[in-house]
């Protein structure tokens, strides 16, 4: 049997693969109990519009949150249509849904009882209403307001709604990889079971039936009962390329909705790069801005890794004492050209995500500090949003964690409950303010991105009491893959990364500061993603996305088009970096030569 006329034995595992799959997204659903009394203390159900909460339901809901101490319920119809219940199993549900304070799943789109509190700080006035995209997607809101007291449970007494093409378009245009998982790999799959009975016909009809009869694989004996299933089951032939077409043509046929912002931001890009980009820097020094030494050499040229605007970076390495820093360097003018939009918004989705999949890092860090000491009170400085101290609080559940940043990302960290109290300005300016209020400090992968990052670590001398610990996250620049790489090397990370610090370089810097060095971890602290964020670098830079407000040109169709084909073709080499990375990471770890080192020292008496 050669590969073609294996196509169809191929399309029958993966779909029974698929269906195992999906039936494990779908199976840990509890289901509401019996109502313990009315519904009491103080929460709201909000719905969608058409979606009638009867009292029964409302009261059962009430019992279950009390019983399990939630905050936020997502009430999910038991009898949604096999459709609808496929896209809510791909909306990112798992049974570690509580306990993963990073989730983001979106709901059934139905209804959900909201704590009062939670309701009040997502900035919800209305309870009813709601379009099904509006609600799902606030499930992800509320999600980080409650982020270890939201959960799911199916409503036995709650209606479905018919199936919306354009409010799952919608949704869908949302969803990180929505698109790629409800109308790509969909479309692969016709294309397979439609090969495989060319391939083979009988084998081909065994695919057919596979592919008709996963519903009854996913849903039989679940928590969900979906009405429509024998129908769905014995038309899916049918049904399934009916129901992709439809959506293809609704997302065809509707515009993707323009951020009413857009013209202005575009307009305002196109004024600061008027002049070009020269204006951007600083005049070119010609000593190490670390020991004074004049001995510089060009080590790397890069470009915008993370947005693509335009501009061209050189990093120079001190040939006495190793230190890279850019030259020249962003004018606070050029900082804030290129920091805007990256971390807020137009970038914000992309770089949320980005610290949501870090888990494993924040909790090594928080780790670190077991041997030494038992953190009270803890300052993580340039908490962005507070992803680290939210994971933190697993490992140190009774340590007070405060953040500081210079954004308003502070302000939502602290609106999120994922830091008790948050600081905006800059650390240095703040250290009478801080003096003697904790004793720990964190600076994780900030320090690279100072201008002055001998003031930072002064402030954290005058901050910290004797005793007190200082743990440091930072990129290593002695890594091969520096220079194997060059400026797809995520690390570099121009134009942000102002200074990039061997660690031997910091720890002499803070014992001139009167720390002493307690733990180094260098190949135990790599991050395995070297040869796939330098793909999705490559590729990305390569396509250029035509909707940023800093592009030149208009987002035409074919620009779009080409963009969406570049990305396509870099899969296979992504992938083949992914797999690369892990493996890779193996042998890195038990070295000293990892892309990221963790340094922690403590302050002497």
């Amino acid at each position: 049997m050669n590969l073609f006329e294996a196509l169809p034995l191929i399309a029958t595992v993966v779909l029974v693969l698929n269906g195992f799959r999906l039936r494990g997204l779908v199976s840990w659903l509890p289901t509401l109990g019996p109502a313990r009394g009315p519904a009491f203390g103080r929460h709201r159900i909000l719905s969608a519009d058409g979606v009638l909460v009867d009292e029964s339901t409302k009261d059962s809901a009430s019992t279950w949150t009390r019983e399990h101490g939630l905050s936020v319920l997502e009430l999910v119809p038991r009898e949604l249509s096999v459709g609808q219940a496929i896209d809510l199993a791909h909306a990112g549900m798992s049974k570690d849904y509580v306990a993963d304070r990073f989730a983001h799943a979106r709901g059934a789109g139905h209804a959900v009882l909201v704590d009062d509190d939670v309701a009040g700080r997502a900035g919800v006035e209305r309870t009813e209403g709601f379009s099904r995209a509006e609600l799902a997607e606030l499930t992800v809101e509320l999600k980080r307001l409650a982020c270890t007291s939201t959960d799911y449970a199916v409503a036995p007494g709650l209606q479905a709604l018919p199936e919306n093409i354009d409010e799952r378009v919608r949704l869908l245009r949302k969803r990180h990889y929505g698109l790629r998982k409800d109308l790509v790999s969909p479309a692969a799959g016709y294309l397979l079971l439609v090969a495989g009975v060319s391939a083979s016909p009988w084998w081909g009809l065994a695919a057919l039936a596979a592919f008709s009869l996963q519903p009854y694989l996913i849903f039989a004996g679940s928590p969900l009962r979906p009405a429509d299933l024998h129908r769905h089951a014995l038309l899916r032939l049918v049904l399934g390329p009916v129901r992709w077409a439809r959506t293809l043509n609704t997302l065809l046929r509707t515009p993707v909705p323009v951020d009413p912002k857009f013209a202005e931001t575009r307009a305002r890009y196109e004024q600061d790069l008027a002049g070009g980009t020269e204006h951007f820097f600083e005049p070119r020094r010609h000593t190490c801005p670390w020991c004074g030494s004049g001995e510089l050499s060009e080590h790397v040229r890069g470009f915008d890794v993370m947005q693509n605007k335009p501009g061209k970076f050189v990093l120079d390495r001190c040939g006495d004492c190793g230190h890279v820093f850019q030259n020249p360097r962003l004018s606070l003018a050029g900082l804030e050209f290129y920091y805007r939009d990256c971390y807020d918004g137009y970038g914000s989705g992309l770089s949320e995500a980005a610290f949501d999949s870090n888990i494993a890092g924040y909790k090594a860090r928080a780790e670190m500090l077991r041997p030494f000491t038992t953190p009270r009170s803890w300052l993580d400085v340039g908490s962005g949003h507070g992803h680290f101290c939210n994971q933190a609080k697993e490992t140190w559940p009774d340590t007070a964690f405060h953040g500081l940043d210079m954004t308003d990302g502070i302000d939502v960290a602290v609106r999120r409950g994922w830091v008790e109290q948050g600081y905006r300005g800059m650390f240095p300016d703040l250290t009478k303010e801080l003096a003697g209020r904790y004793d720990v400090i964190s600076m994780h992968h900030y320090l690279e991105h100072t201008r002055e990052p001998f003031e930072e670590l002064d402030a954290a001398a005058k901050v910290l009491n004797a005793g007190g610990y200082l743990l440091i996250e930072l990129p290593n620049p002695e890594s091969r893959y520096g220079r194997l790489l060059r400026s797809v090397w995520m690390p570099w990370f121009q134009p942000q990364h102002q200074h990039m610090i061997p660690w031997r370089n910091l720890e002499r810097a803070l014992a001139d500061r009167g720390f002493s060095t307690v733990d180094v971890h260098l190949g135990e602290a790599n991050q395995a993603n070297d040869l796939v964020l330098a793909g999705l670098i490559t590729f990305n830079h390569i396509g250029k996305d035509p909707r940023t407000p800093w592009g030149k040109g208009e987002p035409t169709l074919l620009r779009r088009i080409r963009y969406i084909a570049v990305l396509t073709a870099g899969v296979p080499f992504i992938l083949l970096g992914f797999a690369a990375d892990k493996l890779i990471h193996q042998f890195i770890k038990r070295g000293k030569g990892g892309n990221t080192y963790r340094l922690l020292a403590r302050k002497d008496g």
